[in-house]
């Protein structure tokens, strides 16, 4: 089955944690969601002129839908109410980014944003403030680069070109040993929710 309706390349996917919707953002500069027993889109949301990336993602209770856009704007919807705006909007401070993903930690109080410039930045969910940022990880070729919180929050992982996962303390920033295994660039990293498991995917078959 095919859900259509995007006319660019789909960037980003994130599935509710509570029922079978599930929400796109593409090249298109638009955001979609979908129900997995509907054919078409419930929603369409627009974000033009920016030329950058976009991410998107669920927090923990599927009620809110965070979308990273326009290189240093994250706004939040109400999913009950998406079609009336975001509720709330952030800047991220700096330069303009291309979101390469954006997640809630468990509790829903931190947000967490991956880019394509060498940088994981995380936000106070509520007040939209930068508290930490995270470098060190290979990315001079300018790929987006997910990156996650653990299970339990304490620590953010990244992906990195240098072919390993790079992890660091949540509350300050600090390193941690990072960990190898791919013989390329590391793009994506899940972690998963209730488990010490980890799961990545590179630009080359291991």
């Amino acid at each position: 089955r095919f859900f259509t309706g995007h006319t660019a390349p789909v960037l980003s996917l994130s599935v509710s944690p509570k029922d079978d919707v599930f929400a796109s953002a593409a090249a298109d500069e638009t955001m979609r969601t979908w129900d997995l027993r509907v054919p078409g889109c419930l929603g369409v949301l627009r974000f033009p002129g920016s030329g950058r990336r976009p991410a998107v993602s669920f927090d923990p209770e599927g009620l809110v839908l965070a979308a990273g856009v326009g290189g240093n704007q994250v706004k939040l919807f109400d999913l009950r109410f998406a079609s009336k705006g975001p509720f709330a909007t952030f800047s991220v401070p700096g330069e303009p980014r291309d979101f390469a993903s954006i997640c809630f930690n468990f509790d829903g109080k931190l947000m967490l944003v991956g880019t394509a410039q060498g940088a994981a930045v995380s936000i106070d969910a509520f007040k939209g403030t930068e508290l930490q940022t995270f470098r060190g990880h290979a990315n001079k070729m300018g790929l987006p680069l997910e990156a996650c919180f653990s299970a339990d929050g304490a620590q953010v992982m990244s992906g990195s070109e240098d072919g390993k996962i790079w992890r660091w303390r949540t509350h300050d920033a600090s390193l941690v040993a990072a960990q190898a295994g791919h013989r390329g660039p590391v793009t994506s990293v899940k972690c998963n929710p209730t488990r010490q498991l980890v799961a990545s995917a590179g630009e080359e078959v291991c």
